[in-house]
């Protein structure tokens, strides 16, 4: 069959690069370079990890040069101060501090040193930037001590009281902080165990709090005298949560002398208020007056791209902030007051000593969504305040938003300009992809960003195949923008060994840099990846179906929609939150909802889903616009919070819809099925046999569209999953190959045409991705209509075609589109294995000093004899615990000894790539090659005779650690004191077979 073309591009200069500014907005007027060759804005970024701000600038202005030269577009800049060395993970990851924190602190004059050399670096380099807002994960900053803007905490006490006495006394805990509420009510029952979980008759239960007087006083009768396990009541009081997001140098174990703390700056950094515009304020304020004067205002405008927050990690007993009652009453319509008590131990920081319900039939739960809706909104106003004065920066925010929270996340995507999701949080799943991708692309963002690549028990150990599943995967959620999880400083650190510092103790994935004997080629993925960004953040995403999702908790990310039927059937679907519905492009028109944005074709709401009054409504609004809704399995019955005739009104709607015609009930099984009936089909309807996905972008300035198709080979071993299909695109454009490997853009030989679809068959390696576009204005080139065994590939213009005809015994024949056909010839010569190479390992080792990180690493070869290709662990024994760079050499003669018939030329193939390969042919070298299936035309290169071959292959790092593991250390900690075990034996170098495979050229019109 044919194959895809597997060509070569030139070399890559990097375009000047253009300030990003404040438009967030898909076909937004910056600098997007080419497809071959796109801009520093659209390129993937570097995560840059700087301990502290003791780091040689000089080798900081490096690093940042080296970054660029690795082919990304610009870094992150974060100051990881030993992760906050906090308590997280147990305090596996608290280290001696290695510097003087008083002085190299977040915020610091030495800090603002090193913010300006990075981003005077990135300038000189044509690089862009974002700025973590805070240290650590950037949740703080350096605040004074209990300022009003900092994160929230209730305390909480209670105390029982007899129902005939009442209660007469001063409240428990009085004095804690200021009094939020006093409730009163009485448990009606317990669990299994009473001393955990008690229930709370919901009639019973009393805001008492304005009956406090000033001295902390309660008297109260109870006025339900129902016999009861027990009355109690409650007091909670407004505290800080104290969570520090950087401990104070004070505080923690230093392995060198501490400068006394005398100013609020130098003492660590606090968490702030995420459910304000005050928490907000407070970074502004501290960056104002620590870090933004004149020069470097002016240098964040030239090359600044994101300040930037991380996902929310912080904890509270209790997530809070002082003006929550108001809001609540006011969004609400009811007191939040008398249900505090079963809102205890929301933030995960503590567990409660016991779990109050209510006896209401949903146990409370109505209640617990409403003050999570709430806080949902009140967060919003903090991402807000933080989006706006970014943009009085010049440049644009991004955050990790609301996901491990209490809140809903799709409702608050859209109120940043550069949403930013993870692998590692979402668990590499592409149903979390979209469900954080719809409310985006409904927003009109041009960004969906993600931090990519953190994978557990993998630092050292992940190959760059396996970094590129992930990303693959991401892509096909409609992720469109990487940041590479990461580049730690690459200079010499306190108690820190060979290889270099390295974050999370050696826990996470992973640590790029010349410290890996693969940087040196890192520019032949990071150009494939900067080429689907491209085209990911070309035009408008176009999606088939939007699922309402209604959810008022994302401390996870679970699939909302598992069965397959709409993926096998190649239907595209996002999800969308009914508060979304009031963004400006959630409108209908002519049956299409959000026609500017993804033009969805029918929406789906499921019967487990969840209700909203403003949902709804919108519901009403669109189906009498005319867009076809599904209700899949029944009308839902469930509401979101406590609004009893809310609930009764948004039932009657719906049960009053059903009579419209494009309004249909159905059963939850086959979703597809059910719109094939009703004629709403997928733009790319997906026949083949494995999972391939897809996602659709139109340039509406050139009328292009662009389709991403990924064949996904999930579970399956390493160079298997081979997938053959084909794909009917909803479009009449002419076909072009996007090879994102090389920067080349062809025209596809083989497909079919009709009045409105093309069909385009195709074969993918497992993992294998690829990217189709449609040109409108395009006179099509001639072309096969069928495809078959044998074909490598076909070029041809409007009036020739020619055919790469390898080994194939049997006579075919191709369809042409100018009506014709043509008959082709078996081509016998078969393909044959290269043997016999000469490998020369050159081993990474640590300097003859291991704690001299500057030296870098010393290199030592060995040379070997190989006459079949096997891992190095199986070449030799003393091989086993090796990494570094592979120089493989063999010769061959050609034409081959076996010819029958003509030969053209041929195709080197050396199969999957397991980290890096860089091949040279006679001299020549070879431009990057597909890292699931590398196989080059080597044609033009072959000279009668003999042919020589080298390849360049690199591994990473994890066998040759395992020598020295027990004298790892990063800023003292040891890496055998967090991770035991030394990393696991891989198998590195050239594992498949290298093949010349003989190619005839049939010229059939």
């Amino acid at each position: 069959m044919y194959l895809l073309p597997f060509f070569t591009a030139a070399a890559l200069l990097l375009p000047d690069v253009l300030a990003i500014g404040t438009n967030d907005q898909v076909e937004s007027d910056i600098d997007y370079g080419t497809f071959q060759n796109p801009s520093p804005n659209v390129r993937p970024r570097f995560r840059y990890w700087v301990n502290d701000a003791s780091m040689n600038l000089s080798v900081v202005a490096e690093d940042v040069k080296a970054i660029g030269k690795a082919g990304a577009g610009g870094l992150e800049l974060v100051g990881y101060y030993l992760y906050g060395d906090s308590s997280n993970f147990g305090g596996q990851l608290a280290s001696p501090l290695q510097s003087d924190w008083t002085v190299f602190g977040f915020g610091s004059p030495a800090w603002k040193n090193l913010v300006d050399t990075v981003l005077t670096a990135a300038k000189e380099n044509d690089l862009v930037v974002d700025l973590a807002i805070g240290p650590n994960q950037g949740a703080g900053v350096p605040a004074p001590y209990n300022d009003d803007g900092l994160l929230w905490d209730l305390s909480g006490f209670n105390s029982s009281f007899s129902t005939e006495q009442g209660f007469d006394g001063t409240l428990p805990g009085w004095g804690a902080g200021p009094l939020i509420a006093a409730v009163t009510g009485r448990v009606s029952s317990t669990g299994s165990s009473n001393e955990t979980y008690k229930v709370l008759a919901e009639s019973s239960l009393l805001d008492v709090t304005h009956l406090v007087s000033s001295s902390g006083h309660l008297q109260f009768q109870a006025n339900d005298t129902t016999k009861g396990l027990e009355h109690l009541v409650f007091a909670y009081y407004l505290v800080h949560s104290e969570y520090r997001e950087v401990q104070s140098p004070a505080d923690v174990e230093a392995a060198v002398p501490q400068s006394p703390v005398t100013t609020y700056s130098q003492n660590g950094s606090w968490a702030v208020d995420h459910f304000s515009s005050e928490g907000a304020q407070v970074t502004v304020n501290f960056w104002r007056q620590a870090l933004l004067d004149n020069e470097t205002g002016a240098l964040i405008r030239e090359v600044g791209n994101y300040m930037w927050e991380d996902s929310q990690e912080y904890s509270v007993s209790t997530w809070w902030t002082p003006r929550l009652q108001q809001v609540f009453q006011s969004n609400r319509g009811y007191s939040i007051n008398r249900f505090i008590p079963i809102l205890v131990g929301s933030g995960g920081g503590s567990t409660p000593n016991i779990t109050y319900v209510t006896d209401e039939a949903d146990a409370g739960t109505s209640h617990t969504v409403d003050y999570q809706q709430t806080l949902t909104e009140l967060n919003a106003e903090y991402l807000t305040s933080l989006t706006q004065w970014s943009n009085e920066l010049g440049i644009q925010f991004s955050a990790q938003v609301v996901y491990n929270l209490p809140l809903d996340m799709l409702a608050n995507v859209p109120y940043v300009n550069g949403p930013e999701c993870e692998t590692l949080g979402f668990s590499n799943n592409i149903d979390g992809y979209r469900q954080y991708a719809g409310p985006a692309h409904l927003a009109g963002k041009r960004i969906v960003s993600s931090e990519a690549g953190a994978e557990m028990s993998k630092v050292y150990q992940e190959p760059i195949p396996e970094l590129l599943w992930g990303l693959k995967r991401s892509l096909a959620g409609s992720v469109n923008q990487f940041v590479l999880h990461g580049y730690p400083n690459s200079g010499n650190y306190g108690n820190t060994t060979w290889p270099g510092f390295t974050t999370f103790a050696y826990i996470f994935s992973d640590m790029h840099g010349p410290r890996q004997p693969a940087f040196a080629f890192y520019g032949d993925f990071l150009d494939w990846l900067s080429r689907n960004q491209f085209v990911g953040q070309t035009g408008v995403p176009k999606v088939d179906v939007a699922f309402w999702s209604k959810s008022t908790s994302y401390e996870s990310v679970p699939t909302v929609y598992s069965p397959v039927d709409l993926q096998n059937a190649g239907y595209t679907y996002e999800y969308l939150s009914p508060d979304n519905f009031v963004l400006p492009g959630a409108y209908v028109s002519n049956g299409t909802f959000a026609p500017n944005q993804q033009a969805f074709k029918a929406l789906v709401v499921r019967a487990n889903e969840t209700l909203t009054a403003i949902g709804v409504a919108k519901l009403v609004e669109y189906a009498h616009a005319g867009l076809p809704i599904i209700f899949s399995g029944g009308l839902p019955s469930n509401f979101s919070g406590y609004n009893p005739e809310a609930a009764r009104t948004a039932t009657k709607a719906l049960n009053n819809l059903t009579s419209l015609n494009n309004i249909h009930v159905v059963s939850y099984n086959n979703l597809a099925e059910t719109l094939r009936s009703l004629d709403i089909s997928p733009r790319t309807s997906v026949s083949a046999n494995r999972t391939w996905y897809t996602t659709w972008r139109h340039d509406t300035a050139t009328l292009k569209d662009y389709v991403y198709i990924y064949n996904d080979a999930t579970g399956v071993p390493y160079g298997g999953g081979f997938s053959v299909g084909s794909v009917s695109f909803e479009t009449t454009g002419t076909p072009f190959l996007y090879d994102a490997w090389s920067g080349e853009v062809t025209a596809l030989p083989f497909y079919q045409q009709s009045e409105t679809h093309v069909t385009v068959p195709l074969q993918l390696a497992g993992n294998q991705s690829i990217i189709i576009g449609f040109h409108k204005d395009t006179q099509p080139s001639l072309h096969a209509q069928n495809t078959t065994d044998g074909i490598l590939w076909a070029t041809g213009n409007t009036t020739s075609l020619t055919v790469y005809r390898s080994f194939d015994q049997q006579t075919r024949s191709l369809q042409l589109s100018n009506g014709k056909s043509a008959t082709l010839a078996p081509m016998l010569t078969p393909a044959f294995t290269l043997s016999n190479w000469t490998l020369i390992v050159e081993s990474w080792t640590p300097p003859s000093n291991i704690y001299d990180i500057e030296a870098g690493s010393t290199r030592t070869n060995h040379t070997f004899e190989v006459p079949t290709l096997l891992p190095w662990n199986q070449v030799s024994s003393s091989l086993a615990n090796v990494s570094g760079l592979g120089y493989y050499s063999t010769t061959f003669s050609w034409p081959p000894q076996t010819t029958n018939g003509a030969v053209s030329g041929a195709v080197i193939d050396i199969g999957p790539i397991t980290q890096t390969a860089r091949v040279t042919v006679n001299g020549q070298v070879l431009p990057p090659g597909e890292i699931t299936w590398a196989r080059w035309d080597i044609g033009h290169l072959l000279q009668r005779g003999r042919n020589t071959v080298d390849i360049v292959v690199s591994t990473p790092l994890g066998n040759g650690l395992r020598t020295y593991w027990d004298q790892l250390e990063t800023s003292g900690k040891l890496a055998s004191a967090v991770v035991p075990s030394p990393p696991d034996e891989a198998e590195y170098g050239l594992l498949a077979p290298v093949q010349i495979v003989a190619y005839r050229e049939d010229r059939v019109a």
